[in-house]
């Protein structure tokens, strides 16, 4: 019998039968070998209760394109890493994770403004040449191409997107003696209808404006970061100067508007608006009919739907939600503005199997994927296109969905620099200070975000704009 048809079980009987056992032993040994090193493990790390409407949502999602890549590579597994936790708890988790290369995971999902941290601490791999490579890199607008960069080396991939506007209750409105159609021109104008809504039902939340340093670097687009976008001075990082912005006129018309609607008794409380979770509850709270105007994210109408159910919420219902985009803060050019966050993946520098990780990413981008993710997220596809399908336009009312996709080219994003959770922090606790302190001098809040980001980042990183 051949060495070939013996398998790894000889038993010799002639004349240098022992050598070539030995040798049929050392032949099998490395094939286990060869074969061990084939098998890959791919880790893949993402926030269990953030970035979907539930947890089930995104282990759904994970779990088919873990089937799909397992699929086309035998052998090789990708293992899920859910972390539990508000975002914060998560990129603390994640961040000690990645003090082991052997906890390390291969590929982190993260939102774009937290790709500086960890690409400024040397633990992301340029992912320029994949991405140039792919078919689909080339039909992400600019814009969401760049939301993964940092000073020009793109370092994460989106797979979803966030766009915000307003959200109102027609029949809030209405008995308000506002139109169910109403467009504000300005800040007055929201705070004029929210006064309005108050008089006619004293006991509305007029205004559903979130801030807070509970809710991390991640919602500053969905609060604060927001009105500053739309207001005189939006600007945050100077990149040619490398200095934040920590005084600024726009900076003080958002403490203004804060300082103002709080004042007048016109948000919601402040144990919903400055709780952690602030930005997923928004969804529960138009179906129960006591809020007025909602600073709102594009996935509250998505969250209506049967895929989602939080609340379930059917057409007719949704009929009694307007939208409109935010005024900017006096009516000045260009009239509306919106802000835009996303979630992306990243890959580990140091990571053994990068084509692998890779390959995931390519996964994640693929159509049916990004539209599982709008609608689970839920978020707008990356690809243009895909926003345009009736997939897509099925997820909620289709005047929400192509309301809020059409947001994604023109909104600002955030920048996303290792620094920005300093600054984050000293503006949403300047805001905070309005909501629960409204009596406070808008100069002391201003003074108070300066010393913080000045202690934290020093007096040459930090500007006043007139």
């Amino acid at each position: 019998m051949d060495i070939e048809n013996r398998g790894c079980s000889p038993s010799p009987k002639r004349r240098g039968g022992f050598v070539a056992a030995a040798l049929l032993a050392l032949a099998c040994s490395t094939a286990g070998l060869v074969q061990q090193a084939e098998a890959a493990n791919v880790k893949v790390a993402y926030a269990l209760d953030y970035m979907f409407s539930k947890p089930e949502l995104i282990t759904k999602w994970y779990g088919n394109i873990k089937k799909e890549f397992e699929a086309a590579h035998p052998g090789d597994t990708l293992e899920l890493v859910p972390i539990p936790g508000g975002y914060e708890d998560f990129m603390t988790k994640l961040s000690l994770l990645y003090n082991s290369p052997k906890t390390a995971p291969d590929i982190i999902h993260v939102m774009s403004v937290s790709i500086g941290q960890f690409a400024d601490g040397g633990l992301l791999l340029p992912l320029d040449d994949k991405a140039k490579a792919a078919s689909w890199w080339q039909d992400f607008p600019k814009p969401v191409q760049n939301e993964g960069a940092v000073e020009g080396t793109h370092y994460g991939v989106v797979v979803g997107i966030n766009t915000y506007q307003l959200l109102f209750s027609r029949p809030l409105m209405e008995k308000a003696g506002l139109s169910a159609d109403w467009a504000p021109k300005n800040w007055d104008d929201i705070l004029t209808a929210a006064r309005a809504i108050k008089k006619a039902v004293p006991d509305s939340w007029p205004i559903w404006l979130i801030t807070g340093t509970a809710q991390g670097p991640a919602a500053l687009g969905n609060g604060p970061g927001l009105l500053l976008t739309a207001s005189s001075e939006p600007k945050i990082y100077d990149p040619t100067t490398k200095k934040w912005v920590v005084d600024s006129k726009g900076i003080r018309e958002v403490l203004e508007f804060y300082k103002k609607a709080a004042a007048d008794d016109l948000l919601a409380p402040s144990s919903q608006i400055m709780n952690a979770n602030a930005t997923n509850n928004s969804a529960t709270i138009l179906p129960e009919g006591k809020t007025g105007i909602v600073f709102a994210g594009n996935w509250i109408p998505i969250d209506w739907n049967p895929q989602v159910c939080t609340p379930c919420w059917g057409e007719k219902e949704q009929e009694t939600i307007g939208s409109t985009a935010v005024p900017t803060s006096n009516g000045q050019a260009p009239q509306t503005a919106a802000t835009m966050d996303t979630q992306a993946a990243a890959i580990y520098k140091d990571t053994p199997n990068p084509d692998l990780a890779w390959a995931v990413v390519n996964i994640m981008t693929e159509k049916q994927q990004q539209l599982d993710l709008s609608a689970w997220g839920p978020a707008i596809p990356p690809t243009p296109a895909y926003s345009k399908d009736p997939t897509y336009l099925s997820y909620s009312l289709p005047r929400f969905q192509t309301s809020f996709a059409d947001l994604t080219s023109t909104a600002a994003s955030m920048p996303s620099r290792p620094e920005l959770p300093v600054w984050a922090y000293a503006f949403q606790m300047a805001t905070q200070t309005m909501v629960l302190k409204p009596e406070t001098p808008v100069d002391d809040a201003v003074k108070a975000m300066r010393k913080y980001v000045v202690d934290q980042l020093g007096e040459d990183k930090v500007e006043t704009l007139p």
